[in-house]
């Protein structure tokens, strides 16, 4: 059966609801909008808050990212803030060291300059020694000249001599002492020079480290900024979309609550329908549950049943109108299947003008006069007129029957069937499958008959039972 086939099914275009109170019957007409209108309206409000609850928690996600993100910035600042902070002391320590260094240097140039004016002293006092030491050597070697006869003299003027010698002989010493603080000082300013020329280049390492460092801080802080704008973004867009969301809910709320109360009526009157239908079958003395387990057997047998997998539901916005819709949709079905079960009972009666002359049960053989049991009743009618069938079913007998006559017995399934005899004649044959109100024949007085009646016999798994009793419950459900 396909989709479209069911929802006509399910949602006919008119669906009447017999109602029945004190004793009266009233028809209540359902319009296909007015079915259709709850089911409507509950699936747009379950549409409407899936998608609102879809883009909440969709910015969820994003705003999560964006945390993420956010963390994710804020450790590596922290971490190039950190970098920063030890190169920065590691600056402080180079460049304290520099100034140590360059006040040493500047100490030992200073030294350097003293020790070489002291040297510039010791030169010129060296060459003013020397010159009088010439000067003491011409005048001994004129003194000798002089006077070599005197030997006191010539004593004075090597001691003299060997005065001057050994005073010499002291600044020379002197001198090459200060050559040596010299060299020495020159090599230490070459030194200082050089580690000088270090320290300036591992400076400049360090400044060109701490201005990346600081360019990446710059940026990192940009991002930070950019992402802290969208999440700010993210929040009043999440706060806005709470605030939907909550009016939503209320508004869903307060639809859901219009359709339960709407869907519960209609729920309420499909289920008195079908318990007023229940009566009406019961007034037969029809076993019905029976009946409907009977019905849902056999439209399982010819690829009607239906069926799955237990899957139950999660609570959820709209769950209770859910619940609501398919617990009417179990009432529409239980009243749609008594309809059915309906349809297919022997509910009319076979003839359109009839006086009842004899009834169900015991009475006096109108041959015999004694009491025997009559399993019908007897309908007078005009002369030869039709015999309609009591429900949609199958011709299983056609003939002359002893006591009957001319009789048609009729399946109807269920183990429900009727019998029509008297018959003056037959319209149908064996096999033949019956419309409701379908004739069958015609009114007669075959077989043990005293005059023109019809015989009707309604059989329930092969007991007889009173076909008044279908005819009364039928009254309470057709309209005349």
């Amino acid at each position: 059966m396909s989709l479209r086939e069911k929802l006509t099914k399910l949602i006919p275009e008119d669906r009447e609801v017999i109602l029945r109170s004190r004793g009266k019957v009233r028809y209540v007409s359902l319009g296909r909008v007015t079915q259709s209108a709850a089911l409507v309206l509950a699936v747009c409000a379950v549409a409407w808050s899936a998608h609102a609850t879809g883009r909440f928690l969709s910015h969820e996600g994003i705003l999560t990212s964006r945390n993420a993100t956010i963390e994710m910035l804020l450790q590596e600042n922290e971490a190039l803030a950190t970098n920063l902070a030890n190169a920065q002391r590691k600056a402080e320590i180079q460049e304290l060291s520099l100034t140590a260094t360059q006040k040493t240097t500047i100490d030992l140039v200073a030294n350097n300059q003293d020790l070489q004016f002291k040297l510039a002293g010791l030169e010129t006092r060296l060459r003013e020694a020397t010159e009088q030491g010439q000067a003491l050597a011409l005048s001994y070697f004129g003194a000798v000249e002089a006077h070599a006869q005197t030997g006191s003299q010539k004593e004075f003027l090597e001691r003299t001599r060997d005065a001057l010698t050994t005073d010499l002989a002291e600044h020379e010493k002197r001198l090459a002492e200060f050559d040596a603080d010299r060299t020495r000082l020159g090599e230490q300013v070459v030194a200082t020079q050089e580690q000088m020329q270090e320290l300036k280049t591992e400076i400049g390492t360090l400044n060109y480290a701490r201005v990346d460092l600081i360019d990446r801080l710059d940026d990192s802080n940009r991002r930070l900024q950019s992402v802290s704008a969208d999440k700010q973004k993210v929040d009043s867009e999440r706060k806005d979309l709470g605030a939907q969301v909550v009016e939503l809910s209320e508004r869903l709320e307060s639809i859901e609550t219009a359709q339960i109360d709407i869907v519960s009526r209609l729920g309420e009157q499909a289920g008195e329908s079908g318990d007023a239908l229940k009566r009406t079958l019961s007034i037969a003395g029809l076993d019905v549950d029976g009946l409907l387990g009977r019905l849902a057997r056999s439209d399982a047998e010819n690829g009607r049943g239906v069926g799955g997998p237990l899957v139950a539901l999660a609570d959820a916005p709209g769950s209770n109108l859910t619940y609501q819709i398919a617990t009417v949709e179990q009432r529409i079905d239980d009243f749609q299947r008594l309809q059915d079960l309906m349809e297919r009972l022997p509910l009319a009666a076979p003839l359109d003008e009839y006086r009842q002359t004899s009834s169900y049960g015991r009475r006096i053989d109108p041959f015999t006069k004694r009491y025997a049991l009559h399993s019908g009743i007897d309908l007078a009618s005009r002369r030869r007129a039709p015999v309609h069938v009591t429900s949609p079913g199958v011709v299983t007998f056609v003939g002359w029957k002893g006591g009957f006559g001319k009789i048609v017995e009729v399946d109807h399934g269920l183990g429900i069937r009727t019998r029509y005899a008297h018959l003056s004649n037959i319209y149908v044959k064996r096999g033949q499958k019956l419309e409701f109100r379908e004739k069958v024949g015609q009114v007669g007085s075959t077989g043990r008959s005293s005059g023109e009646h019809l015989h009707y016999e309604v059989i329930v798994d092969g007991r007889s039972q009173n076909p008044a009793s279908f005819i009364k419950a039928g009254q309470y459900v057709f309209k005349k």
